[in-house]
């Protein structure tokens, strides 16, 4: 007999549509896990970049002999803020914040100009003695693959 039975056929079609998923199946998952890497990375940038923003407010209010933590008391829980890297502008925004914009032209992350990003930080302070407090500087965002977070804490002392 000349030929291929139906079984023959099948059997062949299994096998060619394995051997076609198993690549596609990586592909798919390699994807997610680069985007996933990248926006982890621009996010921890970010949320190192608040704890920085805090630190340098705290150093501007030392050198003008003002309190240490002037100008932050929209930080403190129960609140939140932001703050913009250009120009130390310190905004409370409770529970959400604004999302940080991406400045296309030079490159930089801000909240004044560009466009918005997935990216939303918000950078809380909780006071811990009398001359300690405790920042939490934290980047949320939502792609595809869900909601994502991530968190950097650090304790501050007055000096």
């Amino acid at each position: 007999k000349k030929g291929f039975s139906l079984l023959e056929t099948t059997v062949a079609v299994a096998i060619l549509v394995m051997a076609v998923l198993g690549p596609l199946t990586l592909a798919s998952s390699s994807i997610k896990s680069s985007s996933l890497a990248k926006n982890n990375l621009i996010a921890a940038g970010l949320a190192q970049e608040g704890i920085e923003l805090f630190r340098n407010h705290r150093a501007s209010n030392v050198l003008k002999n003002q309190s240490w933590t002037a100008g932050l008391g929209g930080c403190f829980l129960p609140n939140s803020c932001t703050i913009d890297a250009a120009d130390l502008a310190v905004d409370s925004c409770g529970a959400s914040c604004a999302p940080i914009n991406l400045d296309a032209a030079s490159g930089l992350y801000g909240y004044a100009a560009g466009s918005p990003t997935i990216f939303t930080r918000k950078i809380t302070a909780e006071n811990t003695g009398a001359n300690e407090i405790k920042i939490k500087s934290s980047v949320a965002w939502s792609e595809t693959f869900g909601g994502q977070k991530f968190e950097l804490e650090e304790f501050m002392l007055n000096w």
